[in-house]
């Protein structure tokens, strides 16, 4: 009887939101066991992701702006398609950047070479620092160099890894060599990965991962003139090349995402924005146009868009839209219509990105997680 009721309460437990499940930790030692089991943590995220619970976008704003341990956060109701007003999330490490985000973890890194790197949970409001990694910059080289984070899930061992990818150019600005180097939750300490950087380079800012990979969109190195994708696998740490679903030489732009747990190729022309989804994961020919935008639907003068999440019912698209100057704004786009509906919200940042998180305990226990709200109560008893 009292295993069967175990079960029933954490099949009530799984359903609760993070915020809800967070204030049962104190009931009993029991409760505390059960909530902070890895079992638990993996089926409360599992159903987060399927029914779309706890959904929140983050709103970071740019780097311009005054710098504050508080950042924006608004909650969307799937069920209405609605966003509630923002609310200010405590940020424990002032100055630090959002650099991706996966399953509920949001990583930070701080300054622009990002040897300073830490993983946070915003909705538990805990963080996990890795260890500090200098650059060791190879003989020959000039100073100019480019460090770029990856976030990602290793499915196969269960593994949170963070990857590290530095160009280092040759003195001439033609020439150049990669490190790339990984840290993971399991294995908090960076390791150079042996594997060797493809002779490509990265022409998108933006990286995603998915599915076990991480990938950039890459050019030749000699005229950069043919583009492909560059995936990187996080458990076996190997390198694979993939096809883009149209040539991208004569388009003005193109920016990756994900868009319902699918790899999205953004590309921008002049008269208008064509948005990919990859259907069959690791197949090229599966690449699907899923919708057209005309540019003067959108901003007339904006710079880019990135894609954040469908609708309750598929039929309408979110957008984050970049203008060349001005707010950040963003649009629900129907698919069917081909109207644009912008999200009004006074209590948006003027100028911001957005990282979606979904519900989830990750970090709510474990070696070496930090909870600013202890490291605060512990400075006021030193001090009493």
């Amino acid at each position: 009887m009292s295993s069967l009721l175990q079960d029933l309460i954490a099949e009530i437990l799984i359903r609760l939101p993070v915020k809800s499940v967070v204030r049962f930790l104190c009931v009993s030692k029991e409760w505390y066991a059960l909530i902070t089991s890895s079992y638990f943590i993996k089926t409360h995220l599992k159903f987060s992701i399927e029914t779309n619970r706890d959904r929140t976008l983050i709103l970071n704003e740019e780097d311009f702006a005054p710098a504050s341990h508080y950042i924006s956060a608004v909650q969307f109701s799937s069920k209405y398609n609605r966003f509630g007003k923002t609310v200010e999330i405590y940020q424990p490490l002032l100055n630090w950047v959002i650099s991706d985000y996966c399953d509920g973890l949001v990583c930070l890194h701080k300054g622009h070479e990002k040897q300073e790197v830490a993983i946070w949970n915003p909705l538990v409001r805990k963080y996990r620092r890795f260890p500090f990694e200098p650059i060791e910059e190879p003989s020959g080289l000039s100073d100019v160099r480019f460090s770029h984070l990856a976030f990602g899930h290793d499915p196969r061992n269960d593994d949170y890894k963070v990857l590290r990818v530095i160009e280092f150019y040759m003195e001439d600005m033609i020439g150049m060599e990669f490190e790339v180097k990984v840290c993971s939750m399991r294995s908090p300490s960076w390791k150079k990965i042996d594997e060797q950087w493809p002779n490509m380079v990265i022409c998108c800012w933006k990286s995603v991962a998915l599915n076990g990979d991480v990938y950039w969109l890459v050019a030749d190195r000699v005229g950069q003139h043919r583009k492909s994708l560059l995936a990187f696998d996080l458990a076996t740490e190997k390198f694979r090349l993939y096809g883009t679903p149209v040539p991208l030489e004569n388009y003005l732009s193109t920016f990756l995402d994900v868009l319902g747990g699918l790899l999205c190729c953004i590309v921008h022309d002049y008269m208008y924005c064509d948005v990919y989804l990859m259907k069959k994961y690791g197949v090229e020919s599966s690449w699907t146009q899923i919708f057209k935008i005309e540019k003067n639907v959108l901003c007339r003068n904006f710079e880019y868009f990135r894609t954040l999440m469908f609708s309750t019912n598929g039929k309408k698209v979110l957008l984050e839209e970049h203008p060349e100057c001005g707010h950040t704004s963003l649009i629900w786009y129907d698919i069917e219509k081909k109207r644009c509906y912008r999200v009004k919200n006074r209590s948006f940042p003027y100028v911001f990105k957005v990282a979606t998180c979904i519900g989830s305990l990750l970090l709510l226990d474990g070696d070496n997680v930090i909870d600013p709200t202890q490291t605060k109560n512990k400075r006021k008893r030193k001090r009493n």
